[in-house]
């Protein structure tokens, strides 16, 4: 019996317990002791409530909630937009947000708007409880080993000491489906330390060309010169363009950042300063933890998991990848570690105000009049609702083309296999009985199992 069935029967129980006799109020304990379960001394306590005690009865303890479902419908939509952010990062982007969600979904009203910028995140927590996704996939490297060029590019393992814009990590990621044998899209990811600013661009086959011009479109974004650049020890082989035969493209194999051509990227700039060029230890992924934590939420949050061996797929990716880098530059704040200190067995880490990257750039002492301008402009004019709608419009674009490749991928006939011959077989002791052997006529002389008698010398 159910607990809602059992408080139904107890209502109708309690209602007629209130016109028994002594005897009737007797019997009718033991047949409730013996229906629900219930031991005789509760069963009395039960019906002497009040009639209608049971049923529908509201839950008194504990102060009157403050925040309900009209808060939660607000904080749902900017979550959403914002990529599902902590309550940590969602509480001070609300500031920020409010405006825009307003102009996108309709006025809010004063008491609505004032409880949403007073709400601690863990009210926003407890509100967003019941809308939580998860996400539990695992990832794919297409790391390998480097070449000779790696004992030429120094190892930085700290970058806790940049104190100014302009130094970079960089990563990519591999949008395989669980496969890395064949061609698709990779992601090329850089984050600079101090500002948390991230860019990403799409590239097919990690060629050479490629990756150097979706460096330099991302270098051309940055609100900030380029100081330095520091990528992962390993190395991916790279692919040329897809009109080579396989074999050339696999006798062409370079490198994907550890190689000649990004280094004389970097160096040889003609008026521009050298980009001192970096990379991790080996087996070291927190060497590189930023980027690391920025290929989770920029790429993979965004594309998923899934296969994209369509190079179609790459313009629509960028688009996606454009307006996706504004809105998380410009609208969704992320926190910097300031203090690690070991207690006991466990860490305790202090982070400082979740600030976005753009009011980083503009808390920067070095940066010029004509960058803090446009980062203004661009925090005026910018929608993060309409960004959102773009980044959704990109992404639909991208998988279409993914999915309509697929469907024209037609699986060639399987052509049948020559068989050997039947006097190949006949001469391999461990064939097959693919053909049927000739019968001797007459038995061996010496079968094999009877050993060979060797004959008396002839004198």
């Amino acid at each position: 019996m159910s607990q809602r069935s059992q408080d139904e029967y107890v209502e109708k129980m309690r209602m007629r317990y209130q016109s028994r006799g002594r005897e009737g109020k007797s019997r009718l304990l033991d047949e409730l002791a013996e229906v629900c379960g219930l031991s005789r001394k509760h069963a009395i306590k039960l019906m002497n409530r009040p009639v209608g005690s049971t049923l529908g009865r509201a839950e008194t303890r504990g102060r009157k909630a403050v925040y309900g479902e009209p808060e939660r419908k607000v904080l749902k939509a900017i979550w959403l937009a914002a990529n599902q952010p902590c309550a940590k990062l969602l509480q001070p982007m609300l500031e920020v947000w409010l405006p825009h969600y307003e102009r996108q979904y309709g006025r809010l009203g004063n008491p609505l708007r004032k409880r949403l910028k007073a709400i601690s995140a863990r009210s926003i927590d407890r509100l967003l409880a019941p809308v939580r996704a998860s996400e539990t996939r695992k990832r794919n490297s297409g790391t390998k080993p480097g070449t000779l060029i790696r004992t030429q590019i120094p190892i930085r393992t700290d970058n806790d000491d940049i104190d100014s814009p302009g130094y970079v990590e960089a990563d990519t990621v591999a949008h395989c489906g669980g496969r890395l044998e064949g061609d698709f899209v990779w992601t090329v990811d850089l984050t600079d330390v101090h500002t948390q600013w991230t860019e990403c661009r799409a590239v097919w086959n990690k060629g050479q060309h490629g990756v150097v011009a979706a460096i330099a479109e991302i270098e051309a974004d940055l609100p900030f010169g380029l100081l330095g650049f520091d990528s992962d020890n390993g190395s991916e082989p790279e692919r040329s363009e897809d009109s080579q035969p396989k074999a050339a493209r696999r006798a062409n194999a370079v490198r994907q950042f550890l190689n000649w051509h990004l280094v004389a990227y970097l160096q040889e700039r003609g008026e521009k300063p050298a980009v001192a060029f970096t990379r991790s230890r080996p087996y070291r992924k927190n060497d590189n933890a930023r980027v690391e934590q920025k290929n989770w939420t920029h790429a993979r949050q965004l594309v998923g998991y899934d296969r994209l061996s369509c190079p179609n797929c790459v313009a629509p990716l960028n688009e996606a990848y454009r307006a996706w880098c504004l809105l998380k530059n410009f609208f969704v704040p992320v926190m910097k570690l300031e203090a690690k200190t070991r207690i006991g067995g466990k860490y305790r880490k202090q982070y400082d105000r979740p600030k976005t990257p753009a009011e980083r750039v503009l808390e920067w002492e070095g940066i010029t009049r004509q960058r803090a301008s446009w980062i203004r402009a661009q925090q005026r004019e910018l929608n993060p609702f309409e960004l959102q709608r773009r980044v959704e419009s990109s992404l639909k674009a991208v998988f279409e083309k993914a999915r309509n490749d697929l469907e024209e991928e037609v699986e060639p006939p399987e052509t049948p296999t020559a068989l050997p011959s039947a006097s190949l077989i006949a001469r391999s002791p461990t064939a097959p009985g693919l053909f049927a052997q000739p019968k001797a006529e007459q038995p061996l002389s010496n079968p094999p199992n009877k050993p060979k008698t060797k004959s008396a010398p002839v004198s």
